[in-house]
């Protein structure tokens, strides 16, 4: 039987996941091997941001093992007939995430795919009240037009790394701090988070 969510349950299970993907991570020398999620911090603000905007319809891109996704399921577990997909091109990593959310009672409110990003966004018709981007950086300007697309008045837009990593997102950045549409900050939690929120159609 899958287990009830049980809120003290899932924060010691974060606290044990966050510690032992950290050793993990710290032990493996190919950054690509790493599970590189996001830190607690910014996991919270997540789940916070969810909360607070009650979204429909939700789009993480990179699950890895689901750190974040666990945070962002808590989020919105209050939220009525939320939609939230989360996107990962690693089945391996996607079904890790999988066993978490079960283990913690909250897998019904994910729809994990194993696909491209790039593959996904171009298909997409969907509009999303909130997108999390935390995935291969290289490729986020790929993206761009595909997530303007996909991001109307009120959605929410949060990219990780932006302060850890800015030399390689300062580019893709600079597309929404330019556009009159966005409202942007980068805010310095944990590697920095930027979040762009539509204002205009």
């Amino acid at each position: 039987m899958m287990p009830t969510f049980n809120p003290s349950h899932f924060l010691s299970y974060c606290q044990s996941l966050y510690e032992a993907d950290s050793k993990y991570d710290s032990e493996q020398s190919n950054r690509l091997d790493r599970h590189r999620h996001v830190e607690p911090d910014a996991a919270q603000f997540l789940a916070n941001i969810a909360t607070i905007r009650q979204p429909k319809k939700v789009l993480e891109i990179g699950t890895s093992t689901g750190f974040s996704t666990l945070w962002l399921a808590y989020g919105l577990r209050h939220c009525p007939n939320v939609g939230f997909t989360s996107l990962d091109i690693d089945k391996t990593r996607s079904d890790v995430a999988k066993s978490h959310l079960q283990a913690v009672g909250l897998s019904t409110l994910v729809d994990l795919k194993v696909q491209d990003a790039s593959d996904y966004l171009s298909k997409n018709q969907k509009v999303f009240d909130f997108i999390f981007l935390d995935a291969e950086r290289k490729f986020y300007s790929d993206y761009t037009e595909y997530l303007h697309r996909a991001l109307t008045i009120g959605s929410v837009l949060i990219i990780d790394n932006v302060i850890s990593h800015s030399g390689e997102v300062q580019y893709f950045l600079a597309v929404f701090k330019n556009d009159e549409r966005y409202i942007c900050h980068t805010l310095d939690i944990s590697a920095g988070l930027f979040m762009a929120v539509r204002q205009e159609p």
